[in-house]
């Protein structure tokens, strides 16, 4: 068998094989004796007809099974002997098999990017670190006792008001159509602090429970119809009960029945560590990023695309905008320009991370062991419920959850060792922003 290399590019690659007459033959000679055997021809029993006749009625069919044979027989060899990291299915060309001549094919794959050594030495990054603030231990505390809160029918009445619950249904359509994504039973929506659609509440005060209140409102432009006079979109909405929120009072009681503490001093003392410590992980979050972003800038490669779109559909799977199973490009398609390109451009990222960090983890010659992967696994266990401890333990039980791990635990592992060599500069910061309280909140919420 020869096969040589093409490189079409630096992740791209053409396999162009032959395989001789000789090879070519004696794979025939075992098809069409198979044939013989078993195959039906007027006029013979089976295994009696002659291999001419064999030829004329199953030769197209012999040919192509034997040209499978061939590919899957002689590509798995050239992987091997020439050690080519492929991520793709290969993209086969075959010419006609010939009985007598040479059966040549050719194989174009994507393969990983070759990184070797990666430049890590003397990356210099800043540490941003703050202190949780007094009305981000408020806020966090008010959020808990919401979440307590008790829901109590208002009877006295049949309006709605501010700061009530509503629960309701409503459909919004245009032209009589409906709009994908905007209808809705039993929703409930509290006056005053969400909204459904910009406009939609206002609509909603002052009217009587049980009537239909039906009302217009403009859509935002999309960039494709920018200029275009927007579109109207016609809401249909019957309020169903009214309720009021009755919150706990933040106090030693509460504490004691709702967050595990003997006073409300020493509950206020736990939310403020969880909340330092939701902080001091973004700061090394923003670091990491930083340290990556860096690499990647030092060490320049191209990924191969098919693993960007492997990426970009996870992504839109995670953002609910692709169901599993479902019609990738036509879910791209429909995707707004900027928005396609801003997940694109975050899909290579993360490709380009992770290859990377791979590189690294080849070049250091960093190692998992079995004992740091349970590890980590019983702290998943520990910073969960009871209820969860079986979910968690089967999760890592199946071999190939557990390999993702050991890979995760590597990579923060190459990640560390660049971090522990940069010049880390730390810096105080000043007060949040609403937006970092929110977001520090979740992360805090999620301990």
């Amino acid at each position: 068998m020869k096969v040589t290399i093409e490189q079409l590019s630096p992740v791209q690659r053409k396999l162009n094989f032959e395989i001789p007459p000789e090879r070519v033959g004696e794979e025939m000679a075992k098809a069409y004796r198979t044939f013989q055997n078993t195959a039906r021809i007027k006029g013979f029993r089976a295994g009696k007809a002659p291999r001419s006749l064999v030829e004329r009625h199953f030769g197209e069919q012999v040919a192509s099974e034997v040209s499978s044979l061939l590919v899957e027989e002689s590509y798995a060899q050239a992987l091997e002997e020439h050690h080519l990291p492929v991520v793709t299915r290969p993209q086969i060309v075959v010419e006609k098999l010939v009985l007598g001549q040479p059966f040549r094919y050719s194989a174009t794959v994507e393969v990983r990017p070759d990184l070797t050594a990666i430049d890590y030495e003397g990356i210099e990054a800043e540490k941003q670190v703050r202190k949780v603030e007094d009305k981000e231990i408020e806020s966090a505390l008010n959020r808990l006792a919401e979440t307590f809160a008790q829901l109590h029918p208002i009877t006295d009445r049949d309006r709605i008001e501010q700061a009530d619950i509503v629960r309701l249904d409503y459909t919004a359509s245009v032209n009589g159509k409906l709009i994908p994504g905007m209808q809705g039973k039993d929703r409930l929506i509290e006056m005053g602090k969400e909204s459904l659609f910009p406009g939609f509440q206002e609509h909603l005060l002052n009217t009587r429970l049980g009537a239909v209140t039906e009302f217009t409102l403009p859509l935002p432009e999309s960039e494709e119809s920018s200029g275009n006079p927007s579109r109207f979109a016609t809401f249909r909405v019957t309020a169903r009960e009214l309720t009021r929120k009755e919150i706990p009072p933040l106090d030693d009681e509460f504490a004691k029945d709702h967050g595990e503490c003997d006073t409300l001093e020493e509950l206020r003392e736990r939310v403020s560590h969880n909340l330092q410590q939701a902080l001091d992980r973004r700061a090394d979050s923003q670091v990491e990023e930083e340290i990556i972003s860096q690499l990647l800038n030092r060490n320049p490669f191209e990924v191969p695309p098919s693993l960007v779109r492997e990426q970009e559909l996870r992504i839109l799977m995670d953002a609910g905008l692709l169901r599993p199973g479902g019609d990738f490009l036509a879910a791209e398609a429909a995707l707004p320009e900027t928005w396609r390109e801003q997940f694109v451009s975050q899909a290579q990222r993360q490709v380009q991370a992770v290859l990377l960090l791979d590189a690294l983890v080849t070049q250091l010659g960093l190692v998992v062991t079995e004992e740091e992967v349970n590890q980590r696994i019983e702290e998943f266990i520990a910073a969960n419920s009871a209820e969860r401890r079986q979910q968690i333990e089967a999760l890592y039980g199946r071999h190939e959850n557990r390999h993702s791990l050991e890979k995760r635990l590597l990579h923060e592992k190459a990640l560390h060792f660049v971090i522990a060599r940069a010049k880390v500069k730390v810096v105080e910061k000043g007060g949040a922003d609403e937006e970092e309280m929110r977001g520090v909140a979740g992360e805090e919420e999620k301990d």
